[in-house]
């Protein structure tokens, strides 16, 4: 059986780069011989971002994998045959029997840093390394602690900050002696009370690890609660023996700490056993209790490391856990990628700027596009809906949304015949980030009173059903950007422009980045350099002064060379030139 990785930092966003991640790990689970996990540092439920993808994910594992050190790193990649770092931004270093990394933009990785990040590296770095390693030298590489699933910021919890879980959390925890774990119903939580289970039972063939207790009984929990801790050997029991169960209601506010005695204390046998700790609980919604929140998550319990350690390292770790982790991970050079065999780029634009700026070669495959999905049969009847689909954020390669709708609404104004009846749609995610809620709310004003519509984190259903009743669409990053001086705030592909083109939309996109990869100019769509060539360009089609149904007819076929079905045939041939290699 082959293992693979693939290390998706950002995959509870399910954007554009998760697709394309999650894509890879849906082809490759698929093949006879080949088992994937889906590795990331911020929990997320795998079950949704399949289905915000329209992907298949049920063959696949997710394993959640913090990043605390580069010793920590080895533990984690050397377990595996094959390691595709598809994260954004990484400058992770591999250590599995063969490596890739995914490149969708060679970006420098200062890109966002202001005065007081690049104050704090310099004079703060240093003694934040030492830290680290030193954490690393009295923790073991921070091994005691592995997050199987359900917590949401596993480095809190290592660190012995707590950290929130989804209302199921797996872990695998080495303790000697006596196992110990703090639960919470926190103040912010949106319920009066909670109902809380931990189930810990041994994770070796060994049966005789937990301390032996009258199988079924019941006796208060060490903090002197109303919790219990039930003690059990009959037909629930998993292979490893004994399992003990603490149930608990918490009122918001109120903690307990669970005390769990564990054999083999006194002698070698125990002490470098991991044991399955399974907290359960009651969980909400921030964005349902009408707090304002946009969170979204399911939260349930948090959860704290709560087991004995000396003071020095105690203090260490919370010092640490206040650290930001840019200080730890941020490259001075380049040479984590001389620990990668291959590096793949999404396009021709970012196979250039790899060059240009690391003098690295690398492997095109254009990302994966769900042209099936888009394209209703080839049968979509045409509205009079402009549209633009794009995450909302204000910096980086963002989408210009303002100045798309700024343009759209003097197009209304000065030619109100023209545009009778049209609808501009803009449609995109948007994060729990005060700046993009900002950015979403500035769009939202300048609109008011006009016929554009302002849609964010929209169903896949939905999305689909807009692109197939949409004739035009439009797509602006790095409108008024310098290309040479910032090309990474152009697109570096433009997968929603061949999604248009796959639903018989007419793109009319920015002449700049990758998008000129995908489009034959008056063929199967158009360019324009500004905003003004876009109204102008736009108007022609309304006004029918181009052959719209043979464009529509030629983007529908010429976007086939993105399809799903395309993409899985270079990549299994891609992967398996890697591993025979």
């Amino acid at each position: 059986m082959l293992k693979i990785a693939i290390y998706d930092r950002y995959l509870s966003t399910a954007g554009g780069g998760e697709r394309y991640s999650c894509k890879m790990a849906e082809i490759l689970s698929g093949q006879p011989g080949y088992e994937v996990d889906l590795v990331t540092d911020l929990y997320a439920d795998i079950k949704e971002v399949a289905s915000r993808l329209n992907l298949d994910l049920g063959r696949v594992n997710l394993k959640i994998f913090p990043y605390i050190s580069d010793d920590y790193t080895k533990k984690l990649t050397a377990g595996y045959d094959l390691f595709i770092n598809a994260t954004y931004l990484s400058a992770l270093s591999a250590y599995a029997g063969k490596n890739i990394y995914l490149c969708y933009f060679p970006t420098p990785f200062d890109v966002d840093f202001k005065f007081i990040h690049r104050f704090l590296l310099i004079f703060f770095r240093i003694g934040a390394l030492w830290m680290f390693r030193l954490a690393g030298k009295l923790t073991g590489g921070f091994s005691s602690v592995e997050v199987e699933e359900g917590l949401y910021e596993p480095k809190r919890f290592m660190l012995r900050r707590g950290s929130w879980t989804g209302g199921r959390a797996v872990l695998k925890m080495q303790a000697r002696g006596m196992l110990s774990l703090g639960i919470k119903n926190p103040s912010n939580s949106a319920l009066e009370s909670m109902d809380v289970r931990v189930v810990i039972s041994e994770n070796s063939e060994d049966p005789c690890c937990l301390k032996p207790g009258a199988g079924g009984n019941d006796r208060p929990g060490d903090d002197g609660g109303a919790g219990t801790v039930k003690e059990s050997n009959g037909k629930d029991r998993d292979r490893a023996g004994r399992v003990h169960e603490y149930t608990a209601v918490l009122k918001r506010g109120q903690r307990k700490k669970i005390r769990i005695p564990l054999a083999g204390a006194a002698g070698m046998e125990g002490r470098d056993k991991k044991y399955r700790v399974e907290i359960t609980s009651d969980t909400f919604r921030p964005s349902g209790g009408g707090s304002g929140s946009r969170d979204t998550r399911n939260l349930g319990a948090v959860i704290y490391d709560e087991t004995a350690v000396n003071p020095i390292k105690k203090l260490i770790l919370k010092i640490l856990g206040y650290i930001p982790l840019f200080l730890i991970t941020y490259p001075r050079h380049n040479s984590f990628l001389d620990t990668y065999q291959r590096i793949i780029s999404i396009s021709e634009y970012s196979s250039f700027w790899i060059r240009k700026y690391w003098e690295k070669d690398s492997t095109i495959l254009f990302p994966p596009v769900d042209t099936e999905s888009f394209n209703g049969g080839g049968k979509n009847k045409k509205q009079k809906v402009i549209l633009s689909v794009g995450r909302f954020f204000p910096e980086h390669h963002n989408k210009k949304q303002y100045e798309l709708a700024a343009t759209f609404i003097k197009m209304i104004e000065k030619y109100p015949k023209d545009m009778e009846g049209y609808t501009l749609y803009l449609v995109g995610g948007v994060s729990d980030i005060t700046g993009h809620q900002e950015y979403v709310k500035s769009i939202r004003k300048l609109v008011a009173g006009y016929p554009v519509e302002v849609l964010d984190n929209v169903p896949f259903e939905r999305l689909t059903g807009l692109f197939r009743k949409a004739s035009i669409f439009w797509h602006a990053s790095g409108l008024g950007e310098d290309e040479n001086a910032h090309p990474e705030k152009f697109e570096h592909f433009g997968i929603t422009t061949v999604e248009a083109m796959s639903a018989g939309c007419i793109p009319v996109v920015i002449n700049k980045g990758g998008q000129k990869e995908i489009i034959t100019e008056g063929t199967d769509g158009f360019f324009f350099d500004g905003l003004q060539e876009l109204s102008d360009i736009s108007l022609k089609i309304i006004r029918g002064e181009v052959e719209s149904g043979k464009i529509r007819e030629n983007a529908i076929a010429n976007c086939r060379k993105f399809s799903n079905s395309h993409f899985a045939q270079k990549l299994l041939s891609f992967i398996e030139e890697v591993i025979n290699t």
